[in-house]
């Protein structure tokens, strides 16, 4: 399909969540996983949509058909993660991708108060590779905001520009847990460090396995690797300006086509009279 750029969002709900009632707006059809039996609480904008089962294996089969969900009890308490009032993580979110997705998804997950999201300032950023299609500041404020508020309504965010790994981690008493990837675990333990150093509370560290474009975990001890293998906003900024220049190399041969074309006409027309 070749389109990184794909918008796919995934929420995680318990039987006895309500969903926003026009989530459904704008789908022509609910596809779902075979064996799936959940009694989902689905608003009448999906409930009302033609449904599909996908299997888990095999050919696809996307003829539409009719499902009734059965009844089934709410997940027990003790299988839940724990949750903290105040959670922190960090990063650039540039175009932001499933790997980033996964990272504010478990960050909010655990959080039932306040989500802190160190934001990388737009300053630290002008090194990059492709920094011409990189995000602004605002912009990649905006979509974290969205997307969190997609995932966990209610869920208070306080999105803050850092120019250094700690962000409000190295001064902040309020914040009970951080979330980071294998990549970033480095940066973990610097945090750990500084809180230490000035006597602040410790935080409870919760690790996020990276991923790639064919791997939901890449397995590595590697930093450096990580960082060459997993999914990135570099990798999407790549993507993006050989897209670019793709189309503008489209358009110059378009444009060397019609100005033949032009010639060949005026040819013509002169051998005519």
């Amino acid at each position: 399909m070749d389109n990184i750029l794909l918008e796919v969002n995934v929420l995680l709900k318990g039987l006895n969540e309500d969903l926003e009632p026009n989530l459904g707006d704008g789908i022509d059809v609910c596809y779902r996983i075979s064996g799936d039996a959940i009694a989902v609480p689905l608003p009448g904008s999906i409930s009302s949509l033609p449904q599909s089962y996908i299997p888990v294996s095999g050919p696809y089969d996307l003829a539409p058909t009719t499902i009734t969900p059965s009844s089934s009890p709410s997940p027990s308490s003790s299988n839940m993660p724990p949750s903290f009032p105040n959670t922190a993580l960090g990063g650039t979110f540039d175009h932001l991708h499933a790997g980033h997705k996964i990272l504010l998804s478990m960050a909010a997950w655990i959080t039932h108060s306040k989500l802190i999201v160190g934001l990388t300032s737009d300053v630290l950023l002008v090194s990059k590779s492709y920094a011409s299609v990189l995000e602004s500041f605002s912009t990649r404020s905006a979509r974290v905001s969205s997307f969190v508020e997609f995932f966990k309504p209610g869920l208070t965010i306080d999105i803050q520009a850092i120019n250094d790994v700690y962000g409000p981690t190295g001064w902040d008493p309020d914040i009970q847990a951080l979330v980071v990837s294998k990549e970033t675990l480095n940066g973990g333990e610097k945090i750990r460090a500084r809180r230490k150093e000035k006597n602040l509370p410790a935080l409870k560290t919760f690790l996020i396995d990276v991923v790639s474009a064919t791997s939901a975990s890449l397995e590595h001890e590697d930093v450096e690797w990580l960082k060459e293998n997993k999914l990135s906003s570099t990798e999407v900024r790549r993507w993006i300006v050989a897209k670019e220049k793709g189309k503008q190399g489209a358009e110059e041969v378009e444009k060397e086509r019609s100005e033949v074309g032009k010639e060949l006409i005026e040819v013509l027309k002169n051998e005519v009279t």
